[in-house]
């Protein structure tokens, strides 16, 4: 019974890692999205999400507002 405790605590662990990672990916705003200090490594085309209103964007790169944004 000890070994199913464990393994269930080490799943329930595992699982709250991933979605702490999963929502550190999704910028605040478009500009976020596709530039530094978080996102320096975007180019024009790539993937990018974003928060609005609560709500998960997604869209890609593109120029605009004085340099990338999240484009949808």
């Amino acid at each position: 019974m000890k070994f199913f405790t464990i393994v269930s605590a080490v799943l329930v662990a595992a699982m709250a890692i991933t979605s702490a990672t999963a929502a550190a990916d999704i910028a605040a705003d478009p500009d976020s999205a596709c530039r530094c200090p978080n996102n320096c490594s975007h180019k024009f085309g790539d993937s990018c999400k974003f928060y609005d209103n609560g709500n998960v964007i997604s869209g890609s790169c593109g120029n605009g507002n004085g340099g990338l944004t999240c484009l949808t």
